[in-house]
């Protein structure tokens, strides 16, 4: 009787861990709501790069929007997402699966840890950052040269922002990062997919489903170790 008494408690714990274990891993799904889009000059030799991408032929500009995307079964699990493949535009239709093993490259990791706090709330410096994270991802890491250099005389501070971002990221200390990072994955029509990056912080304490795992973990091998030192006793 203590055998299979043993037996069922020890198999419960293992359901229990996997069942929360189950939970973690299922993929997320996310939509999003825009916030405000500016325009950027881009030089005109450049504009090559951007040529899937709805172009002011005119003028030359490109709108940059930074996206807010939410959990459609959470909707306050929320991210600021930044789009990390400039020649594509932004799907406002689609829905995005959220991946989190993602690990940046160090330099990407030097930008968050330099600059993205202090984007939040700032549109101004939302779009700064998304113009520095494309020239770290697909550039030669200077705003002002390469394939996908911009146009000096633009109006907006957005560049002159992103310039310092850069600089701050090269003279960042790679120690520890703050964040845990999130690629969500759109997929158009089966043709075109769009690839955002977030990040949300890293947190000082256990999430909430992990204080329960450890609870009822806890609970059910104190249990059986109770349950066992009983019948030692009256053995």
């Amino acid at each position: 009787m203590k055998t299979t008494f043993n037996k069922v408690m020890q198999a419960a714990v293992a359901a229990t861990a996997l069942t929360f274990a189950s939970a973690g891993q299922a993929a997320d799904v996310y939509t999003h709501v825009s916030t405000p889009e500016d325009a950027i000059y881009v030089d005109s030799h450049t504009s090559a790069f951007f040529k899937d991408v709805s172009i002011d032929e005119n003028t030359l500009q490109i709108g940059v929007s930074v996206w807010e995307m939410y959990n459609v079964n959470n909707t306050t699990q929320r991210y600021y997402a930044f789009c990390v493949q400039p020649m594509i535009d932004f799907n406002t239709k689609a829905t995005y699966t959220a991946s989190y093993n993602f690990t940046p490259s160090n330099e990407v990791q030097r930008l968050y840890e330099s600059s993205f706090a202090g984007t939040v709330g700032d549109s101004d410096k939302q779009i700064a950052f998304q113009l520095a994270l494309w020239e770290l991802q697909n550039d030669d890491k200077n705003l002002t040269t390469g394939n996908m250099r911009f146009a000096l005389n633009d109006p907006n501070p957005q560049i002159a922002l992103a310039a310092a971002m850069l600089n701050a990221a090269e003279n960042q200390p790679l120690t520890t990062s703050h964040y845990n990072y999130v690629v969500f994955n759109g997929s158009f029509n089966g043709k075109q997919s769009q690839q955002l990056l977030g990040v949300n912080a890293i947190a000082a304490v256990p999430e909430a489903d992990t204080w329960a795992m450890m609870a009822v973990g806890l609970g059910l091998v104190g249990l059986v170790g109770r349950r066992k030192q009983k019948n030692e006793k009256f053995a």
